[in-house]
């Protein structure tokens, strides 16, 4: 913080030094402005108006009203833009980042595999957490199935034993059913005997 402080204080004088190069052009820029410029429209105003137009003093007049001009326009920006103080924190800057003067930044020269291996990255980790969700999700739904089915399991097995032990009562039944049968049908034709 100290070293970006003094480095901007370093340069305190490039704003006026600017401004008054910006001064300076702009007084050479209507410099060349000459009578021969206006020799064409002189020659149009004697022809119609029968006298001379004095091109000197319109050249001097047109050269400092358009100085004036630009020059205060000029003023107005530096003013209320704060220029002086955005050029010192510039300069500061360039000095700050004058190491990393002369890399490529450019990232257009990069192979479009380079440029979009982020996004994919990213595409591919969202991929990957769908992917563990549908998991969770499927062993979950296992886990429930699982817990069903043995759950059916057993009752299987509950009917299948009492279905065995009524089969065996049955056998039972029957088997008793068998032995006293000779003497149910002594019974039954005493009864009709009768």
């Amino acid at each position: 913080m100290e070293d970006s402080e003094a480095a901007f204080k370093r340069h305190e004088g490039i704003g006026p030094k600017v401004k008054q190069a910006y001064e300076e052009a702009i007084k050479q820029i209507f410099a060349d402005l000459s009578c021969a410029d206006l020799q064409a429209w002189d020659a149009i105003y004697q022809e119609h108006e029968q006298s001379a137009l004095d091109t000197e003093s319109i050249v001097d007049r047109t050269r400092s009203l358009m100085t004036k001009v630009v020059l205060e326009m000029n003023r107005c920006f530096f003013a209320s833009n704060d220029v002086p103080n955005k050029l010192q924190t510039l300069e500061m800057l360039k000095e700050h980042f004058a190491p990393y003067e002369g890399k490529k930044w450019n990232l257009n020269t990069a192979a479009p595999d380079e440029l979009t291996r982020p996004l994919r990255m990213r595409f591919l980790d969202f991929s990957l957490e769908f992917m563990e969700q549908q998991l969770a999700s499927q062993a979950k739904e296992l886990e429930i199935a699982m817990a069903k089915s043995n759950a059916n399991r057993e009752r299987l097995q509950h009917i299948h034993d009492q279905r065995l032990k009524l089969s065996a009562q049955m056998e039972q039944q029957l088997s008793q059913y068998e032995k006293v049968k000779p003497e149910l049908i002594k019974l039954d034709e005493k009864i009709i005997d009768f």
